[in-house]
């Protein structure tokens, strides 16, 4: 240790004490030799060593990723999303999780995954999980992205629309003045529930031009018979007028455009 051997003098110590005075060069250590000693280390050695280096700065932030890495089912992926937390280190708990969380099944990893893309604006990423993943809770991950407000709600609308919050999500958009991404819903992610959206809209009060260019931008995606009923039972049918009559104008023969337009007439 004198002979500033820090490697060799680390590989002599078994007393957390004197590992963590030695790693204060971890620096001058070469990153395998590091990765590798903590395989030589119980749980809780390991968590207080990475705490430590941690804390001293961003030069030690990689090897710490590839450590927890490396080492995340025997120290757990909450001690080790805590280490990193509670320095502060989104950028290296994003690697950490971005390298595990494809292959995890532990709702916890998923959500910090989403939540750590989100505040580095990795806004694909962040949409990537929420679109594919089974795994996060739905509930949790909702209520993280309505409090986020993000620029990009694209992640959101995946969650809601995989799980059933379309009532939310509609109220979300509609009164954070998110109208362009209602449209993005309604005609790229789920043209079908369309009814459901336009039923929310008029509850909101929304403006009736921008629901019929809604409409059309949506066209004969959209199903008939259920926006009729929604419509009707707020007394808005005929608000879907040239919505149904560009319907007919495609030669749409179903009964259920003919009936709401004879109502109309």
């Amino acid at each position: 240790e004198r002979a500033q051997m820090w490697q060799r003098a680390a590989e002599h110590y078994t007393e957390i004490a004197d590992i963590k005075r030695v790693f204060k060069n971890s620096h001058q250590m070469s990153p395998e030799f590091v990765v590798e000693y903590f395989g030589k280390l119980n749980r809780e050695q390991s968590i207080m060593l990475l705490k430590d280096m941690m804390g001293r700065g961003p030069q030690n932030m990689q090897v710490c990723v590839e450590v927890a890495k490396k080492y995340h089912e025997e120290l757990g992926s909450e001690q080790l999303v805590q280490v990193f937390e509670s320095n502060r280190a989104t950028e290296g708990l994003y690697y950490y999780l971005g390298a595990i969380v494809n292959s995890s099944e532990d709702p916890f990893v998923h959500f910090k995954y989403i939540q750590a893309s989100c505040m580095l604006g990795q806004f694909k990423e962040a949409e990537r999980v929420c679109r594919d993943s089974t795994v996060y809770i739905a509930e949790e991950v909702k209520e993280y992205l309505k409090g986020a407000k993000l620029p990009d709600p694209r992640p959101l609308i995946h969650v809601c629309d995989r799980h059933g919050f379309v009532d939310e999500l509609t109220e979300y958009l509609y009164l954070n003045s998110l109208l362009q991404y209602i449209e993005v819903y309604v005609t790229k992610v789920s043209p079908t529930k369309t009814p459901m959206v336009v039923g929310k809209l008029f509850d909101l009060g929304a403006n009736e031009d921008f629901i019929k260019r809604l409409l059309m931008a949506v066209g004969t995606a959209c199903p008939v018979d259920e926006l009729v009923e929604i419509a009707e039972t707020r007394n808005r049918l005929r608000l879907l007028q040239p919505w149904l009559e560009a319907r007919v104008a495609t030669g749409s023969t179903e009964p259920g455009t003919h009936d709401a337009l004879g109502k109309i007439y």
